[in-house]
Formats: C-alpha cells, structure tokens, sequence
C-alpha cells in the first residue's frame, strides 16, 4: 500500500476536542473531514467511561471430576460434564450426579459464601 502525504497550506481548521484546549505534541483520536479546498474539520472521539459489570465475572467456587459451580454478584451456576461413555444406564447417571452434587454441597457449607460473593464485584 503506498503512502501519500498532502500538503494543505491556508486551510481553516475546526477543531473539536473533549473539554480541553489543543496541546502542541499532542495526539489525538478522532475523524478528519476533508470539507473544501479552504476548510477542514477535526473531531476528536468520545471517550466512553469503563462501566463494570460484576454480573459478567464469575468466580470459580468447586471443582469436581465432572463438574464446576461458579458464583457472580447475582447467581449460583453448576454445570456438569458427564460423557456418555462413563455411564451405561440411567440410574448410573442419577448416581454419579449425586454423588457431584453432594461433593459440592459439602464444599459449600465449609465456605463463606458472602466473602466469595463480595470477591465478586472487585
């Protein structure tokens, strides 16, 4: 791709920037509207403010072999992976979920769920 460079000598500049005079050797971030032969217009970009969403981060509470329970500031999440090959009937299953389901349990009385919670939102 080649590069070309433009001279615009005399041109009225408009220069719109966020609450701020220009700064010499300062860079700014925005769109260049090449209007006329005699007039240009610099519009610098609105800077959006960093909103946190502590409903989005999800912290991992128990780990077990076939499943994951995470918390956010809203929720409880528990997901199970079981393959179909590691079981062979329906109540096997039942069984194997149980016993994940009470591993969980137990790891979950043993731990402070409002501190894991509270983690959450920082």
């Amino acid at each position: 791709m080649e590069t070309i460079k433009t001279t615009l000598p005399c041109v009225d500049a408009h220069v719109t920037t966020n609450n701020q005079v220009v700064q010499q050797g300062k860079t700014y971030d925005g769109k260049f509207t090449y209007v006329d032969d005699d007039h240009v217009r610099f519009v610098e970009r609105q800077k959006k403010e960093h909103v946190i969403h502590p409903e989005l981060h999800w912290r991992l509470l128990e780990r077990t072999k076939h499943g994951r329970m995470h918390t956010n500031v809203n929720h409880i999440k528990v997901e199970f992976y079981i393959k179909h090959g590691e079981y062979v009937s329906e109540q096997q299953l039942a069984d194997m979920l149980a016993r994940e389901i009470e591993q969980m349990g137990e790891s979950l009385c043993d731990m402070d769920l409002k501190e894991e919670v509270a983690q959450c939102g920082k």
